[in-house]
């Protein structure tokens, strides 16, 4: 079973391999007619991506009468190494609702985490299939650095004219050949996409390296497009802007704010806008540009998610997170239980009926006894652990006030106590959810995932008595703000407008620090002291990436504040009533806009 196994996987990853081959881009990209409806599939992309999603682009037009489809995807994922071979799957399905004469542009994000995964999609009405596309694979949990370019170019400008020459080859430790003799080692790393054929959702692009656009293919991006390219710089990714500047990529006041004349690099949330003459790419080549926007990162919080120095690290237990209170499966009570519970049901049960000749009872007191033994098990689950999800998370939160958005990264370890929640996890359209099972490197369960309103991991994700991993992304728009006053009298007040309570507060302005003494409520007022608070004080020793947080309260950039929440608004755990222990929740906020 093993060496069908070894030999399955070997297939699938040639047949993979030989996918990337492409000079452009890995995928399928054709136009079908079928019972009334006009459907382009665009699911070309990187031949080789990082842990991420996959955007997976239809353009329908329903010429017949309305009616509600069904998109489905069936995927399926393979690992190498200590977990060789398939490893459960997922199941994508997003309902697409049509009236007569629609056109309708959307964007499956399918998640991709193995090493190599293979996808098949289908349309469906009514529980039938009316059209089936080819299955497509990826080379996917590349390194950062291997991961693909995506570079957005039109034929008809100068940038167009000149970008394919700049793709980095393959490896060179690629061995195998495309049909032909083609080494793949040769093939180009990086794909080339028309403007109109790039994803309107941010979540696809978090598997690639870095985005390349030209000005000139900036002006015909729709503005869905953009705001999907900029809230993935926000998130964390690289976008190399090639012959243009700030004014061109943000609408007035939206702009980072000039660190000075001669800086090629902006800070944007997490992420940076690399500003870079088509010389300086065609002098050192796009290795040497992104060598460059490497300096200028820090990979703990950059995309992709596998540059982070703690991805996919395990506390134990099974869990990213250590939950305090939380042992996981108390298997030990439940093994002398289950003994008990045997030798009571069996032996001592039929001894003692035996001695009182009445053995036709046990009819009677083998249920009865079930029934005690049901009741006693569920009594103490209840007792030791409850029915609800416990859970803990620690976040990072960039938040600008001035283009009123928010950005926040985040890792996460749930327990769902009695039973499995209703619905498992939701979260909205624009948050990435990255799965990280047991060992970090990804679920082996087979999941279900319905984007119809949001994405609904209805199965597969969360179960009863098992922890459950993720790491999170989400950028979204927000009004919550601190508001800061200087006084009269020279002091500073402040008040909380973020809509939870801080625990603790630091304000850098005018090369002064300020911070704020006890806890500030919901909507309260407070005043700042002068002078700083310790390290230790604010970034216990506990808490992950603490060295990360507390060179931050070490080295506060001007025109900061630096806050500890006591819960987060901008996180969404994904379940109802979620009952928190030890999280920690740090927010970076500029009332003046980032610089």
């Amino acid at each position: 079973m093993k060496s069908r196994s070894t030999r399955l996987w070997r297939c699938v990853f040639v047949f993979s391999a030989l996918a990337t081959a492409s000079p452009n881009a890995a995928g399928e990209y054709r136009t079908t007619e079928v019972e009334s409806l006009r459907i382009t599939i665009d699911s070309e992309w990187g031949g080789r991506i990082a842990p991420g999603y996959l955007p997976i682009r239809f353009e329908i037009t329903n010429v017949g009468e309305a009616r509600v489809i069904e998109i489905v995807g069936q995927n399926s994922r393979y690992f190498r190494g200590t977990r060789v071979g398939p490893a459960g799957g997922s199941d994508v399905r997003q309902a697409v609702r049509l009236t007569p004469g629609d056109r309708v542009r959307l964007t499956m994000p399918v998640p991709v985490y193995a090493d190599n995964e293979s996808i098949r999609l289908e349309i469906r009405e009514d529980g039938r299939t009316i059209e089936r596309f080819n299955f497509v694979s990826y080379q996917s949990r590349v390194p950062f650095s291997d991961a693909s370019v995506l570079i957005v170019a039109d034929p008809a400008t100068a940038f167009g004219k000149t970008a394919p020459d700049w793709r980095r080859a393959n490896p060179p430790t690629t061995t195998l050949t495309a049909p032909g003799g083609r080494a793949l080692a040769g093939a180009p790393r990086d794909f080339i996409l028309e403007p109109a054929r790039l994803p309107e959702n941010w979540l696809g692009y978090t598997s690639l390296r870095a985005v390349m656009v030209g000005s000139g293919e900036w002006k015909i991006l729709s503005e869905a497009q953009k705001t999907a390219l900029l809230s993935w710089t926000a998130s964390g990714g690289d976008l190399l802007f090639v012959d243009g500047g700030l004014d061109l990529l943000f609408p007035p006041g939206q702009a980072p704010r000039d660190p000075g004349p001669g800086q090629p690099v902006r800070g944007y949330g997490f992420g940076r806008i690399h500003l870079v003459p088509s010389a300086t790419v065609a002098g050192v080549g796009l290795d040497g540009v992104l060598r460059g926007a490497d300096a200028a990162q820090d990979p703990d919080w950059a995309l992709p998610v596998n540059r982070s120095s703690d991805w996919g690290t395990i506390a134990g237990r099974g869990f990213r997170l250590l939950i305090p209170g939380i042992d996981g499966v108390p298997a030990r009570a439940y093994l002398l239980m289950l003994i008990a519970f045997s030798v009571l049901i069996g032996p001592a049960n039929y001894w003692l009926l035996w001695r009182r000749r009445r053995q036709t009872l046990m009819v009677l007191t083998v249920p009865v006894i079930s029934a005690a033994f049901i009741l006693l098990l569920g009594g103490y689950v209840l007792a030791g652990e409850g029915l609800g999800v416990h859970g803990r998370a620690v976040s990072f939160t960039m938040l600008d006030q001035v283009r009123k958005q928010a950005s926040t990264r985040l890792s996460a370890s749930l327990y769902a106590a009695g039973m499995t929640p209703w619905g498992g996890l939701r979260f909205g359209r624009e948050t990435a959810m990255f799965p990280l099972g047991t060992d970090g490197l990804g679920t082996r369960e087979r999941f279900s995932l319905d984007l119809t309103e949001a994405q609904g991991f209805t199965d597969g994700i969360i179960e009863a008595r098992s922890p459950t991993n993720f790491d999170q992304i989400v950028t979204r728009s927000a009004r919550e703000r601190l508001s800061f006053t200087r006084e009269a009298d020279g002091r500073i007040s402040v008040v909380n407008g973020l809509g939870v309570t801080v625990n603790a507060l630091l304000y850098r302005v005018g090369g002064q620090d300020y911070r704020l003494d006890g806890p500030l409520v919901s909507g309260g007022k407070g005043t700042l002291q002068p002078g700083a608070r310790a390290a230790l004080d604010v970034v216990p020793f506990d808490v992950p990436l603490s060295v990360r947080y507390r060179h931050l309260v070490e080295h506060q950039p001007e025109g900061s504040y630096l806050a500890v929440l006591e819960h987060s608004p901008f996180w969404d755990p994904g379940v109802d009533r979620l009952e928190e222990r030890g999280s920690y929740h740090f927010v970076i906020g500029w009332p003046e806009g980032q610089p």
